[in-house]
This record gives C-alpha cells, sequence and structure tokens, in this order.
C-alpha cells in the first residue's frame, strides 16, 4: 500500500478546476423570463424564443407564460401580432431552404467488406423530393384556380422557384469523391 499526502482543501479544488473545464450556470442567449415582468418584455421575450425554437409552448414555457397568453395578445395587441407571424414567416423560410437542401443533397454511406471499406454509396432523399415538387405544383394549381391571384400565393412561388433554382447550382459531388 503506498502512502498518499494528505492536501489541503484548497490545493484539491485547485487541482480539479485546473484540470476541468468550467461548465456555465446557462449558455448566455438562455435567459430566462425577465427579471422585472412588464408586458411588453415578456412579449419581446416570448419573441426571441420563438425565433430560436420555433415552438409556441416551448417559446412560452421558456419567457414564464402560457400559451393561452399568447392567443390573447395576438388577438389584443396589433403589433405583436404582426411582430408573431413575421417570426413565423422567419421560421417557415428556414425549414423551407433545409428540406430544399436535404431533398438535393445526397446521403454518402460506406460500404464494408470483411471489415474494409471498399466504397460509399450516395443515396438521395426521394421521398422529400416527391414532397417538395407536391408543393409546388399546389401552389401553381392554386395561382391558376383563383381570378385575383393573392400577393401571398405568388410570393410563396417565387420563394420556392428562387430556392429550387440556388440548390440547382449546388456542387456536385464527382465520383472519386462519392468512392473515396
Amino acid at each position: 500500500m503506498t502512502n498518499r499526502r494528505k492536501r489541503s482543501p484548497e490545493a484539491a479544488r485547485a487541482s480539479v478546476s485546473a484540470t476541468l473545464a468550467v461548465i456555465p450556470a446557462a449558455p448566455p442567449g438562455d435567459a430566462g423570463p425577465p427579471r422585472r415582468p412588464t408586458r411588453a418584455r415578456l412579449q419581446t421575450c416570448f419573441l426571441r424564443r420563438l425565433a430560436e425554437s420555433g415552438s409556441v409552448a416551448e417559446a412560452a414555457a421558456r419567457a414564464g407564460i402560457t400559451p393561452r397568453t399568447v392567443q390573447r395578445w395576438r388577438v389584443l395587441n396589433a403589433a405583436f401580432a404582426r411582430r408573431y407571424e413575421e417570426v413565423l414567416s422567419q421560421r417557415l423560410e428556414i425549414l423551407e431552404d433545409m428540406a430544399m437542401r436535404r431533398a438535393l443533397s445526397a446521403d454518402c454511406r460506406p460500404v464494408f467488406h470483411r471489415g474494409e471499406q471498399i466504397a460509399s454509396v450516395a443515396r438521395h432523399n426521394d421521398a422529400m423530393l416527391m414532397r417538395l415538387l407536391a408543393r409546388f405544383d399546389r401552389l401553381r394549381e392554386r395561382a391558376r384556380r383563383s381570378d385575383a391571384t393573392p400577393e401571398e400565393d405568388v410570393d410563396e412561388i417565387a420563394l420556392l422557384d428562387a430556392a429550387s433554382e440556388r440548390a440547382r447550382y449546388l456542387p456536385i459531388p464527382s465520383r472519386e469523391q462519392e468512392e473515396a
């Protein structure tokens, strides 16, 4: 049995803190509800959380309010309702861009034989691509059916067309990259 020297508690804490990384109590952007909760501060806090998460229930819980309160604010306050719709439309654009990127990109998976990687296979997400194409068709059909085309439908079609054009010019991996 070996003899261990007794160290002081301060020395033990210093050696442990030198080897372990310090983890903050909460991430910097994850502050709770405002300390002095006024309606305007709560609304701003809720809208920030909604922009981060995209979930009304989660954003309301993190802001310290109920989803029913958010519904009342939307009915009573036109400015809040407008900001709420802006945040949701931004989240929708993000999701559409991600869906377009996933639909047009390939998932490269390695192929092994007897424990060695011999190739990689690129698989495309055809189901996602079919859903996006169906959405294009529905939007164009809706624009054709309506006599006076609403600006919202035209804007959605323009956004989807622009996203498909951007995705079309993404670099396609060469055969050497696929096999590597």
